[in-house]
């Protein structure tokens, strides 16, 4: 039996399919307002609104906070963790030490991340919402 692609908790879904995606193409506004991610498997990423990409730890020191037009660095690199959450917050954590961070309650945020086949969460107003496709789902 397989590892599920994904395990759901009160506040968040952990999305084990995307652990070892590529970034295969990244699309960053220069400002800052939109970020589209491609990665293998037909999965992508497209948010509407800030998205915070920092390298480092995560939190101690403080992280260094990347300027919007710099989201190319993230371009082969490999997915090490996903997690979305139900508050309508994303983080991914990348091969290159990298961390991409969506905050649902940052006003005007939309989000969309599909994987074909396995799961599709969208965020919007702080509210985050995943639907399962695919065999088995409900």
């Amino acid at each position: 039996m397989s590892e599920p692609s994904l395990d759901s908790s009160a506040d968040r879904w952990v999305l084990r399919g995307l652990r070892s995606a590529r970034v295969l193409g990244v699309f960053g506004a220069p400002d800052g307002s939109r970020l589209d991610l491609t990665l293998d498997g037909g999965t992508r990423l497209t948010v509407v609104g800030p998205v915070r990409i920092t390298h480092g730890p995560a939190t101690a020191p403080e992280p260094v906070v990347l300027p919007p037009g710099e989201a190319g660095v993230l371009n082969g690199a490999t997915v090490l963790s996903a997690v979305a959450f139900r508050s309508g917050s994303l983080r991914l954590v990348f091969s290159t030490g990298h961390h991409l961070t969506v905050r649902g309650s940052d006003p005007g945020v939309r989000a969309e991340l599909c994987r074909p086949g396995e799961f599709t969460w969208v965020t919007q107003q702080g509210v985050g919402q995943l639907t399962e496709s695919g065999p088995g789902s409900a």
